[in-house]
């Protein structure tokens, strides 16, 4: 399968030039460089000279600098040379402004990126990044973005011989935040959003929601850069999240818990929903007859669910410290005592 390989851009091209006798400044003579000495030239072609195989598409994003898109433009140029499909993509805000490279180029730089991630996946191609150029903070949150995607990534030093690469980690990342706060998440992303009216909101929130939000010196909140990376990897998570719905009993149980423990339970039912680790039935239990309590051990939250045409049906919950039900649960609890009819959508 051919590969979508994402390479962050830096300047190390031009530097090299310089000091191999290259004009920096001409694009013709960077293009000679290239194409006589791939390895010397720059990071981003030694690596990819060891990392791209035929028929690969290449994507290069560089900083919203001259210098950047002159480096971007001549590699894909030369790659394109070379029987490649390689473009260069400009990241608005990725410059040495120090304001807005955190509030604008950081957070412009992981959605393209994570974009370009979906893109890839939806295509068919297997994406991977290739973080060797570019500031030093992009490279960290693009081995970021490579981890909540589960995409591989390389790294290279234009000195080194050999590449490391990170492989995809097969992490079951908890998303339950972003689904139950999804409408202030994206609230907050669409605009800039005064940090009072920002603050005045997270009252009724967990803590965790306000630790992926940036206070502005000009007086606005923002997504972090890392909040930015979960919201794109949740948006890719939403093809495979299943329908849930609720019993009478469940939904019952659910309201007359504090906010609190109803806080946790939501947590739980958005792992049950998006399949931990791909597939719910690796963290579940079976209990009977098509029956199953989520998820495995001695947990504080239970969830006792059945799966029915691929909608998940979740009977009742029971907490850790009602353990006389939980083993009534266990001995007596049946699918038919229950009106599927009856059951709530969870949004």
């Amino acid at each position: 399968m051919s590969q979508r390989i994402i390479s962050t851009v830096g300047t190390s091209l031009l530097t090299n030039a310089r000091r191999l006798g290259f004009n920096p400044d001409d694009p013709p003579a960077l293009h000679a460089l290239l194409r006589q000495r791939p390895q010397e030239a720059c990071a981003e072609s030694n690596a990819l000279s060891r990392l791209a195989q035929a028929g690969d598409e290449l994507v290069f994003l560089h900083s919203d600098t001259e210098e950047g898109e002159r480096c971007s433009r001549v590699l894909a140029d030369f790659f394109t040379e070379r029987g490649y499909r390689a473009r260069g993509e400009r990241v608005a805000g990725l410059s040495y402004n120090e304001k807005g490279f955190v509030q604008r180029g950081l957070r412009r730089f992981v959605r393209l990126l994570a974009e370009e991630l979906r893109e890839a996946q939806r295509r068919g191609l297997t994406p991977s990044i290739n973080a060797t150029g570019g500031f030093k903070a992009e490279i960290a949150y693009a081995t970021a973005v490579g981890l909540v995607f589960q995409t591989p990534v390389s790294y290279i030093h234009e000195k080194f011989g050999d590449i490391v690469t990170l492989p995809a980690t097969p992490i079951a990342w908890d998303y339950a935040l972003f689904s139950w706060y999804r409408d202030f998440f994206e609230w907050v992303d669409a605009e800039p959003r005064a940090t009072r009216e920002v603050q005045r909101r997270l009252r009724a929130m967990p803590d965790a929601v306000a630790l992926l939000l940036d206070d502005a010196e000009d007086g606005h909140t923002y997504l972090s850069p890392l909040g930015e990376a979960y919201l794109e990897a949740f948006k890719g998570q939403q093809e495979s999240r299943r329908p849930l719905r609720l019993s009478a009993s469940a939904e019952k149980t659910y309201r007359n818990l504090d906010l609190s423990a109803q806080d946790r339970y939501r947590q739980v039912l958005e792992r049950l929903r998006l399949g931990e680790g791909g597939d719910w039935q690796r963290s579940a239990e079976t209990v009977r007859n098509g029956i199953y309590k989520f998820p495995k051990g001695h947990t504080a939250e239970r969830v006792f669910f059945s799966e029915q045409d691929g909608v998940l049906y979740v009977l009742e919950l029971c907490g850790h410290d009602d353990e006389r039900r939980y083993q009534h649960l266990i001995a007596r609890i049946d699918w038919d005592d229950y009106d599927q009819d009856a059951f709530t959508e969870l949004p």
